[in-house]
């Protein structure tokens, strides 16, 4: 087989997402000279930023596009005049599916049209679940509830939720993320699917949970005030312990950073970004990072950070933002 006929890298869930979303604004009608430049130079980043790309046209050609919700930012499939089924919208994804379109566009497209519970980009939503429990929901993202006599289950789909547990003896309280899952012992507790590479980070604010990691069959319970991160892996990583008020000081606007890596950072931003941010090379985004930020204010955020770390940030045009080394 020859160079030119070696496969392209599988792009990474988060390089589909961005890559659709870049088409969603292109076809909106707005501003398309400025989302084209800003599509032509995210791609030309490196190759899996170019499958991304390719990957997101293929689909978008195929499922007979896509559109945002003005109101709350989220995709979904048609274009918006439309109003499709939950069975339609099923019945196109497994036609897609099978015509070999990758999954993490599919992701993209679906996950929050169908999830029991979604927010967008800069919103954030308190809602009480069926046991009485309460769930504060991040910006982006999507939870799917399977409550019953026996159990009382929680799917994180993405992005990240704040539970404080009513107390049922006789039914767990679990909030599983792929193979891995925590489980209550007490009443509060953060989520955190939102973070670079696929990794699950948890932190306890009142009393303790049990920390399952499937990939790797590890149990951990983790105290009040303590923190963990779930690698890609399925790994339980190293515990610190922080002030129980920063677990969740986001549901404020705040974001406290204490020595935590760059990608983590950015991470948070970016549900609350307009456009979207991409952090270039693996050294940089492992880059310690101690700072209060402000949520609401993202770009003033950004701009912070480069004051304060040996990183540049650059804003190619409205919709795309790179961190580089200076």
């Amino acid at each position: 087989m020859s160079e030119n006929q070696l496969p392209r890298p599988l792009p990474s869930r988060e390089l589909s997402d961005e890559a659709l979303l870049f088409l969603v604004r292109l076809h909106s009608g707005e501003n398309e000279d400025e989302a084209r430049q800003s599509f032509a130079a995210w791609r030309a980043l490196g190759p899996e930023h170019e499958a991304a790309a390719s990957e997101a046209e293929a689909l978008w050609a195929d499922a007979g596009h896509v559109h945002r919700d003005p109101a709350s930012g989220r995709i979904h499939p048609g274009r918006r005049r439309a109003r499709l089924s939950r069975r339609q919208i099923l019945g196109g994804a497994a036609g897609i599916a099978v015509a070999g379109f990758g999954a993490g566009v599919l992701r993209s497209v679906l996950t929050p049209y169908l999830a029991d519970l979604a927010t967008g980009t800069g919103e954030t939503r308190v809602v009480e679940l069926p046991d009485g429990s309460r769930a504060t929901l991040n910006a982006r993202t999507a939870l799917d509830l399977s409550f019953d006599a026996a159990a009382r289950i929680v799917e994180l789909l993405e992005g990240q939720a704040f539970f404080e547990v009513a107390p049922d003896p006789a039914r767990p309280f679990e909030v599983r993320r792929g193979a891995s899952s925590v489980r209550a012992l007490g009443t509060a507790f953060d989520v955190d699917a939102a973070l670079p590479g696929g990794a699950l980070a948890i932190g306890v604010a009142e009393h303790s949970v049990r920390v399952a990691a499937g990939g790797a069959g590890e149990v951990l319970v983790l105290q009040e005030g303590e923190r963990v991160v779930v690698g890609g892996d399925g790994r339980i990583g190293a515990v610190s312990r922080g002030e129980r008020e920063a677990v969740a000081a986001w549901r404020s606007g705040i974001f406290t950073a204490q020595a935590q890596p760059l990608g983590e950072v950015v991470a948070a931003l970016r549900a609350y970004y307009p456009g979207w941010v991409v952090v270039r090379g693996e050294a940089l985004a492992r880059l310690p990072v101690n700072a209060v930020l402000d949520l609401r204010r993202p770009g003033a955020s950004l701009d912070a950070l480069a004051a304060g770390l040996p990183i540049r940030v650059r804003r190619l045009s409205g919709v795309l933002t790179i961190i580089d080394a200076p």
